[in-house]
């Protein structure tokens, strides 16, 4: 075939990559679900019945004015603590917990595969054999949305990871739990024992939020292509998530205001544009959206990083320290629009939030026909 060689080539840098990083931060899976859960109590068109379960789900909602000073102020780190009475918010961030903690041989059901394959799908691994599987600046990697199939026994899946079905089976589970009035139980170990929907909107609200990371869409999931050097290229999926707003380093406050400005204009100038209810395929359209938004990226981290060539052939290694001030400040075009990448990360978590917010109200929709 001729594809081997370039296909053998991206399976070695796989190899020698360390394990997947994670989206969105800790921190920012909580506030997104957090936001979406009060503006599903302000909206008077939310079910009485939804509300009071909401509040039992998540007790402690804030207004705009604390999310805003939440994101400013409020680090959460590596090793989160202190939301285990709001179950909802705890079970946002507790997939990835388990994707970063879980032994590398202990396997989930109901794909039986480990944690980290739950949170992406890596779309150019559905291109036809014939073709060179591997991203590409042009978006020539991506495929047609029909060539991922629902099916768990795909193969490819155990590679591309699992992220459609995922969603879907965590959607089905939480009509399920409605349903039956497994609404919540006090504690999360009652709320797991019980399979309660508590537990699973939180684990569907994190696995829906992972899906408007564009990086979780694609093979290329730190950049890498766009540097010559990759085992010394800057990690630029930590780039676009939790560098800015939960940074153990370093704060970036005018960025955080910057931001935060964006985000709330977001919330409510943005619509969602995804079409369709049934929640495996709306969660390609939404990979096949966020997968546009690479290339932009990707030049953004070339520039930050002082990285010559272009993207197609990048040269020379990368001296110095990365510049994220100027990485999120750079603007190009996404989807025929220009814009900054912080303007594509305000615009992907706003979207994020409304995913939430329409997908578990869905959800009540369809166990109850409320």
């Amino acid at each position: 075939m001729r594809t081997a060689p370039a296909v053998c080539a991206c399976l070695v840098l796989l190899a020698l990559a360390p394990p997947r990083a994670l989206a969105w931060s800790y921190k920012e899976h909580v506030q997104l679900t957090r936001i979406a859960a009060a503006r599903m109590l302000a909206d008077p068109a939310t079910p009485p019945a939804m509300k009071d379960w909401l509040r039992q789900a998540v007790p402690n909602t804030l207004d705009m004015a604390g999310e805003r000073a939440f994101l400013m102020t409020v680090r959460m780190g590596s090793d989160p603590t202190g939301f285990e009475t709001d179950g909802l918010l705890y079970w946002s961030y507790v997939p990835d917990v388990r994707a970063r903690t879980d032994p590398r041989d202990l396997k989930r059901t109901p794909f039986d595969v480990h944690e980290r394959l739950h949170h992406f799908v890596d779309l150019e691994l559905f291109q036809p054999p014939e073709r060179q599987r591997g991203y590409r600046h042009d978006l020539s990697g991506k495929p047609p949305i029909d060539a991922l199939p629902r099916d768990a026994a795909d193969p490819r899946y155990k590679r591309a990871g699992y992220l459609p079905l995922r969603v879907e089976q965590c959607y089905n589970e939480l009509v399920g739990a409605i349903r039956d009035r497994r609404l919540h139980a006090p504690t999360p170990p009652e709320q797991e024992a019980d399979r309660t929907a508590t537990y699973w909107a939180g684990h569907l609200a994190h696995y829906l939020a992972d899906n408007t990371q564009p990086h979780h869409a694609s093979v290329d999931y730190k950049s890498q292509s766009y540097f010559a050097n990759k085992r010394k290229a800057p990690n630029i999926h930590n780039e676009v998530e939790f560098r800015l707003v939960d940074d153990e380093h370093e704060d970036f406050p005018e960025l955080r205001e910057e931001y935060w400005q964006l985000f709330t204009r977001a919330l409510e100038d943005t619509t969602d544009p995804i079409e369709s209810t049934d929640p495996f395929q709306a969660t390609l359209e939404v990979s096949m959206i966020c997968y546009d938004a690479l290339p932009l990226i990707g030049l953004a981290a070339m520039k930050a990083a002082g990285q010559r060539g272009t993207p197609e052939d990048p040269a020379g290694d990368v001296a110095g320290k990365f510049d994220t001030e100027a990485f999120m400040r750079f603007r190009g075009t996404y989807r025929g629009k220009e814009m900054s990448v912080m303007e594509m990360k305000a615009l992907h978590t706003a979207w994020a939030v409304k995913r939430i917010q329409r997908t578990l109200r869905q959800a009540w929709r369809d166990a109850t026909g409320e």
